[in-house]
């Protein structure tokens, strides 16, 4: 009897040790998430002085490096899926019938998050802005947003129904906001919406290879740009799509399951080194192509790239955030400019706006001296040391829904980001200023009427 007991000690003892003890001879090298596997820890700091988050830095290389880590991953993962129909990881949400959803949309599809008036108007504000900006350089430019997946398609999404606070959605209550604004709109919801079949992939938070074909029709066909079509090639199924949200839960053993191919003839070479398209930063190129085009996007890009890249003789793809879209327009101008950035990310706009000197204009009329009541810093952009970026707020009962801001710069005054319900931001360039120090007044623009609530000296950072 006590042999026994031994001996299920010593099983017991080895089991649990093989994780760990297994790291010295077969870690694991490979993660499923989008980042780098975390590195060895170093007891000192790059400055010599003793790291005192080494203990931090090893519990974390140990359970992103243990024996078998992805395999013991897959394994919990059938279990819960099967037995209890739900996830074990926090970043997917486990649906009906094979379908898998990101977590980070479900704010959206309950409508916890959705955009006020006052919000909507200043990020369609933002983004004319840089219509104006491009539209004075004659280039040509286009927005896109694409839906999250539980938006389009959230027939399988589990229990969450009863949780809903609101039906509507931000990006799509946008819209009409762009359009008073003039922005050019490319509107994927209404085109996604019109299709008779399924366009996303059921284990990944993107579409398939047929939508990413579908909507690079639409963005050239909206920028009235001639270009293949696609329409006499018929896509081939093939079941080796890992999609994200799949290698995310069951690790590198989830089930691929089937997407179109279009077996394109690639013309075009990567001008820059690429390890893959989730690269932060390409450059294609192609002979037979025409034109620049410069997009800032997402992963949802991923699957434009090669149909894009067929039809430029130069394209960029950003990830970067805030965008550099002046210094990128300055140093490589193109001919078109598209931002495409998924639903779930579109706040970013609201509070981050691309990185570009701020488009002059000009004040009413009719000006009212109010008290300082607004706030303002002036502060080197910490993105690009190029850039002053001028931020502050407004009290909200000085602001309506569709009230603008506007700041004057010593003897200069400039349409302004509208940042948040009662926040502004612009950027302007450092060469712009003379002397230690700049005049800031701060105006409320409510149709013909303008409201001075700032006039103050400021020193330069």
């Amino acid at each position: 009897m006590k042999y026994k007991s031994f001996l299920f000690i010593l099983v017991c003892l080895v089991t649990c040790m093989i994780p760990s003890m297994g790291m010295l001879f077969f870690p694991t090298t490979e993660t499923t998430e989008n980042k780098a596997a975390a590195s060895v820890p170093a007891l000192m700091t790059e400055e010599g002085t003793f790291n005192i988050d080494v203990f931090n830095d090893f519990e974390d290389y140990f359970n992103k490096h243990i024996a078998l880590r992805n395999q013991m991953i897959y394994v919990d993962a059938k279990i819960q899926t099967t037995l209890f129909h739900t996830s074990n990881v926090d970043g997917v949400i486990y649906g009906t019938d094979g379908w898998l959803y990101y977590s980070s949309t479900l704010d959206d599809y309950l409508g916890k998050s959705v955009m006020s008036e006052r919000k909507l108007y200043n990020l369609s504000h933002n983004f004319s802005l840089v219509q104006k900006y491009l539209e004075e350089r004659q280039i040509s430019f286009l927005l896109t947003i694409p839906p999250n997946k539980n938006t389009l398609y959230g027939d399988h999404m589990p229990y969450y129904d009863s949780y809903i606070i609101d039906c509507e959605h931000s990006a799509k209550l946008l819209a009409p906001f762009l359009a008073d604004q003039g922005v050019p709109y490319l509107n994927l919801f209404d085109l996604f919406q019109s299709q008779n079949e399924v366009l996303y992939l059921l284990r990944d938070s993107h579409w398939n290879m047929k939508g990413a074909c579908l909507v690079y029709n639409e963005m050239m066909d909206t920028l009235q740009i001639e270009h293949e079509d696609y329409s006499l090639m018929e896509p081939v199924l093939e079941k080796n799509e890992n999609g994200d949200l799949n290698r995310m839960l069951y690790s590198f053993y989830g089930k691929p399951e089937a997407d179109y191919s279009y077996n394109l003839t690639q013309e075009y070479v990567y001008m820059n080194s690429v390890s893959s398209v989730e690269d932060g930063w390409i450059i294609t190129g192609n002979e037979n192509g025409t034109n620049a085009l410069l997009m800032f996007r997402d992963s949802f890009a991923n699957t434009l790239i090669p149909f894009l890249s067929e039809e430029f003789e130069r394209a960029y793809f950003s990830k970067g955030l805030p965008n550099a879209l002046e210094r990128y327009v300055e140093e490589y101008s193109p001919d078109y400019v598209v931002i495409e950035v998924v639903e779930r990310n579109i706040d970013n706009y609201l509070n981050t706006p691309p990185i570009l000197t701020a488009v002059k204009t000009e004040l009413p009329e009719k000006i009212t001296i109010s008290s300082n009541a607004a706030t303002a810093a002036i502060e080197v952009c910490e993105n690009d040391v190029n850039y002053y970026q001028i931020s502050g707020t407004i009290p909200a009962d000085r602001l309506q829904d569709d009230s603008v801001i506007v700041v004057k710069v010593n003897n200069n005054t400039y349409s302004v980001y509208q940042t948040d319900e009662t926040g502004y931001l612009l950027y302007l360039k450092k060469d712009t200023f003379l002397g230690n120090s700049a005049n800031m007044e701060v105006y409320i623009v409510n149709g013909d009427d303008g409201i001075r609530v700032l006039d103050e000296e400021m020193e330069l950072p």
